[in-house]
């Protein structure tokens, strides 16, 4: 925002007082012929009493001379005058001031670097400059005073406009070029806490440069330009967006530090006090967690999402697909049912975790729901050599204790044709067992009564107080295809005498294998 350079040929004209002053004829000689006169001779009169009034008269003449041009100069710019590098030799500061008002319209700043090419013209932020302190301060250092000297060497003056703009119009235009820009930029990278897999441990990452552009270091950039009336503005990587967290920040490595601490916490996971798995740094790292602030936080439920879901998934038993082999040597796979180990979650993610932030290295017996007679390789039975075994194919059952057939009997299974089929899986013997009980069935026909009332003399239920072995006196026929639709309601249908012998050798807790 500068002059525009205007060449000036008006020649600079010498005063005519300093051109009759250098034709003087002061302190010269006198030839002969004009020898002095009598009044010459006469001490105190001749040469010597004119000569002090003359010298007064000519520094009087230049003091006015002198002075006439810090007068003129004071309000006219000297020769050889530059502004801001445009010669306004012998301008007013009126001429000065309206070149100034043309060169502000006309401006325009042009912005580059780091992927911004903005041009800013004058209109674009309402730019305005008080020209007349413009011309004023310009004028003012050229030094009137030494206008003799100054004439002939020339002025250079450097003067900044005192530009103003509207702020808000800067804002929005610099804004959404840096949106433009930010659009396909890449956003800087704090440096951080991690978890390093190969040290085994939380290292500080140090931070990473991007490509983002900061709205508001732009905008201020830009603004100082337009301040200093500049033309061209080239950015540099102090107009990025910065990492607000960099690698020499304490905080990094006391965060390390803390969140390796947790890390010393390695549990090993006991049945029985034997190993069933493990807890290690790496496990713990995905619970420890450095927040924004750095500050360092055990996530309990995560831990608790792990026991209760990965962990869980891998010790359960109950319900999982699990194969044996009876002693007659068939080999049965089964799935489904209510017996086997079942992990208690929710306990033991509460004792991880406080050993976790006590740092304290420790073998944990694993806590239950249920349990099963014993914990080996899963998939395999859990349920020991004691069971009943309920062939819902060969509608036959037997008890094996020790491996031994202590009992075995035909039976009547549920209706399958009716979806009454009796549940597949592994049960166990409950408390509700008893002797002459009165079975009463749902009200399938909404007659407002149960659909049947029945008698029996022992029960034997493996699924709540609905499922159970009991004798059928009712029947006559067992075994072979009678199930599948004549069936009954899902019970264990037995002939009386071995209903009563299974009441006699059952015990609350004998598991019960339901399979086909």
């Amino acid at each position: 925002m500068s002059l525009q350079e205007d060449p000036k040929t008006t020649p600079f004209v010498p005063d005519p007082a300093l051109s009759s002053l250098s034709h003087s004829r002061i302190g010269s000689h006198f030839s002969p012929s004009d020898g002095p006169t009598p009044q010459d001779e006469i001490p105190g009169r001749g040469g010597s009493g004119r000569a002090p009034k003359v010298a007064a008269a000519v520094m009087a003449g230049l003091a006015a001379v002198y002075l006439g041009g810090v007068a003129v100069w004071s309000n006219v710019f000297m020769p050889n005058t530059s502004v801001n590098g445009v010669d306004v030799s012998l301008e007013t500061p009126a001429s000065v001031a309206r070149q100034q008002t043309v060169a502000t319209s006309s401006y325009a700043l042009a912005v580059s670097g780091e992927g911004l090419d903005l041009k800013v013209s004058a209109s674009d932020v309402d730019l305005s400059c008080d020209v007349d302190v413009f011309a004023r301060d310009a004028l003012a250092q050229t030094n009137a005073w030494a206008w003799p000297v100054a004439a002939i060497r020339g002025s250079k003056v450097d003067v900044r406009p005192q530009a103003s703009f509207d702020a808000s119009k800067l804002d929005e235009l610099v804004g959404k070029a840096v949106d433009a820009v930010n659009a396909h930029a890449t956003q800087p990278v704090n440096a951080s806490v991690g978890y390093d897999p190969t040290s085994s441990g939380f290292v500080v990452s140090p931070e990473k440069a991007g490509t983002a552009l900061d709205a508001a270091s732009v905008t201020k950039a830009v603004g100082s330009a337009l301040k200093e009336g500049a033309t061209s503005l080239a950015l540099d990587e102090s107009a990025l967006v910065q990492p607000s967290i960099l690698s020499g920040d304490g905080r990094l490595a006391e965060a390390a530090k803390t969140a390796n601490s947790y890390l010393a916490a390695t549990q090993t996971l006991t049945v029985d006090g034997n190993a069933v798995a493990t807890v290690d740094a790496g496990r713990i790292a995905e619970w420890v967690h450095v927040q924004d602030d750095l500050s360092v936080t055990l996530d309990d439920e995560a831990i608790k999402a792990w026991t209760t879901g990965e962990l869980s998934r891998q010790l359960d038993t109950v319900g999982t697909t699990r194969t044996y082999t009876r002693p007659d040597g068939v080999t049965i796979k089964v799935s489904g049912g209510r017996y086997g180990w079942n992990l208690n979650g929710t306990e033991l993610a509460e004792t991880l975790a406080q050993n976790v932030r006590t740092g304290s290295a420790t073998s944990v017996e694993l806590p239950w729901s249920s349990t099963a007679a014993q914990y080996g390789k899963r998939g395999a039975a859990d349920w020991g050599d004691r069971y009943i075994d309920v062939d819902l194919t060969n509608q036959h059952a037997r008890m094996y204790d020790g491996g031994s057939l202590v009992w075995e009997s035909d039976f009547v299974s549920g209706n399958t044709s009716q979806d009454h089929g009796t549940p597949e899986g592994v049960y166990s013997v409950n408390s509700h067992m008893g002797t002459n009980q009165t079975l009463k069935g749902i009200d399938e026909d909404h007659d407002g009564e149960p659909d049947y009332v029945s008698h029996v003399s022992y029960w034997v239920p493996f699924i709540d107080n609905l499922y159970a072995f009991h004798d059928a006196s009712w029947r006559s026929r067992f075994g072979g295809s009678i199930y599948q639709t004549d069936g009954s309601h899902g019970c264990i249908n037995l002939p009386s005498a071995k209903a009563e012998e299974l009441y006699d050798l059952a015990k609350v807790g004998d598991v019960v294998v339901v399979h086909y």
